[in-house]
């Protein structure tokens, strides 16, 4: 077995005009009245001067709010220490992609199509860009965003999704910039998955791509752009693109997203119509508190996230598969579930495939020469809550342990590679598709890291990475191989599903009258319109 710094799951794996088309003209200009002249016939009385409009009487931005969790990281939807619903969803809306699932982005593209390839190519994909596209400071979206995309998913430790961007062996740009042909040294049967929220390479490529984003997003190719960030008030603004060169522009110039800490918070904001939307985490009573509130409806919505604890094969770390075994068998899921949301109500505790009554010997061996550190970002307060809990669960089995509390970025940059952690708590994507179920056979090489399981390396990883990515494998067989590969090496395990609420109030009316029609939650904002438009 090969061993080398592969995949920690998928962890260590924005102004605005108020017209609704794009481009408008400038403003009417108000001439200067003629004070100069005066009536020859005195018996006429001289009009008052016509009064200059006053500000108040132009038009003004519409502008909505809405509830959302406080941003804990940056806004790098391509960095696992930034993976999050909130950051996900701004993605959506302010950067551009070349497909959206399984349907090509034609506001971006013209075409994306598989070509005939030379043949010591294995397949090559050519997507023409739309003349019309362009970043919102006027730059064409062009190849190098591309190219940018790509090369830094696959140099950067803790990046996601590193598998489909592995299989490319080269980026060549032409036609002036809007050809793109991409070449893949072995097939990748869901090539439109990948280029999802390019980001702006002429204002970022000499920045550090883990840094780049952390404070905002400098230019936009969506429908709205990132006009500020106030991390203080917990207030991001979103400005409507007026760049913005496709069809159906965005409709609301302004949204603010709002964090609300709490369930108090929520429902006192959604109570005094300062939000009109809400998409949040729960607590034990939220439900039961929006219940009482009148024309306010609730659901529940699901994610495929999930919190996980990553375990670490490096050298210095839990490198024996009985140490892991025995960490594994020690969790009980519902218990950590509850203990780091502090609630039992709206809750999806992970299932723990793990015997819990696994021999304790070789984990309490290695705690002798070295504590067994837990890592968390402590900016996430689930993820810290139950790394703190996993800590406390070791010492009562008198095995020495310790919580490191460190940014996701050193975590998978330093203190993984290097082996000064055992393990990390943190959320993955959980991903059933073949792209996402070959990160896990991605392993890194001197040159090229990948994001997740630290340290360890399967056997044949290269091939059954290869058979997931061209459809060899049906994700269902794939999906089975992850978890043999897990149940047999214990890599991680999971502690919880994402379970979210989404409260709608008044103030906006979006893609739909039942609550179930807002379960995109912030992605559906191009549709809204405010409710007395």
């Amino acid at each position: 077995m090969d061993r080398f710094l592969p995949r920690l799951g998928v962890i260590l794996a924005a102004a605005v005009l108020t017209s609704c088309q794009a481009n408008p003209g400038p403003p009417p200009v108000v001439d200067e009245d003629d004070r100069s002249a005066t009536p020859t016939n005195s018996s006429i009385t001289t009009p008052p001067p016509e009064a200059a409009p006053k500000e108040d009487a132009l038009p003004k931005r519409s502008t909505v709010a809405i509830g959302v969790d406080p941003l804990r990281g940056g806004l790098n939807p391509h960095l696992v220490a930034n993976n999050s619903e909130l950051v996900n969803q701004i993605a959506e809306l302010v950067l551009p992609s070349a497909f959206h699932g399984d349907q090509m982005d034609t506001d971006v593209l013209e075409s994306a199509e598989e070509i005939d390839a030379p043949g010591s190519i294995a397949m090559r994909v050519r997507y023409t860009i739309a003349a019309p596209a362009q970043w919102s400071d006027g730059t064409p979206i062009s190849g190098s965003d591309f190219n940018y995309l790509w090369s830094q998913i696959t140099r950067t430790p803790g990046a996601k999704n590193v598998s489909g961007y592995r299989a490319i062996s080269a980026v060549r740009t032409s036609g002036n910039g809007r050809v793109v042909t991409v070449d893949f040294d072995h097939r990748v049967e869901d090539w439109h998955k990948l280029f999802a929220h390019l980001l702006p390479s002429h204002v970022l490529e000499d920045k550090d791509f883990t840094s780049a984003l952390a404070e905002g997003i400098p230019a936009s190719a969506g429908r709205y752009l990132v006009e500020g960030m106030d991390r203080g008030r917990g207030i991001i603004t979103l400005n409507r693109n007026d760049r913005f060169w496709g069809e159906d522009p965005a409709h609301i110039d302004v949204i603010q997203l709002r964090a609300v800490r709490d369930t108090a918070q929520a429902v006192n904001m959604l109570r005094s119509h300062q939000i009109g939307f809400a998409d949040f985490t729960p607590q034990q009573t939220t439900l039961e508190n929006l219940s009482l509130l009148s024309n306010v409806n609730t659901g529940v919505v699901t994610r495929q996230r999930q919190l996980r604890l990553e375990m670490s094969a490096a050298e210095g770390a839990l490198e024996e598969q009985p140490q892991r075994r025995a960490l594994a068998s020690l969790l009980n899921t519902d218990q950590l579930a509850r203990l780091a949301t502090g609630r039992a109500s709206e809750l999806e505790p992970g299932e723990n495939p793990f015997d819990s009554n696994a021999e304790l010997a070789p984990l309490r061996e290695r705690a002798g020469r070295k504590p067994v550190r837990i890592a968390a970002d402590p900016l996430n307060p689930t993820a810290l809550a139950a790394a703190t809990t996993i800590v406390d669960v070791l010492q009562a089995k008198a095995i020495d342990a310790e919580l490191v509390t460190e940014r996701p970025t050193t975590i998978t940059s330093d203190l993984l590679p290097a082996g000064k952690v055992d393990a990390v708590v943190a959320w993955d994507e959980n991903g059933s598709d073949a792209l996402s179920l070959a990160n896990y056979f991605v392993c890194a090489t001197p040159t090229r890291p990948a994001a997740t399981q630290s340290g360890f390396c399967p056997e044949e990883s290269a091939k059954t990475a290869t058979d997931i990515l061209s459809g060899k494998l049906d994700s269902a067989v794939a999906q089975e191989q992850v978890e043999h590969l897990n149940k047999e090496e214990v890599l991680f395990v999971p502690l919880l599903n994402e379970v979210r609420i989404h409260a709608l109030g008044k103030g906006i009316v979006g893609p739909g009258q039942s609550i179930k029609d807002w379960d995109s939650g912030l992605i559906s904002a191009p549709q809204w319109r405010k409710d007395d438009e």
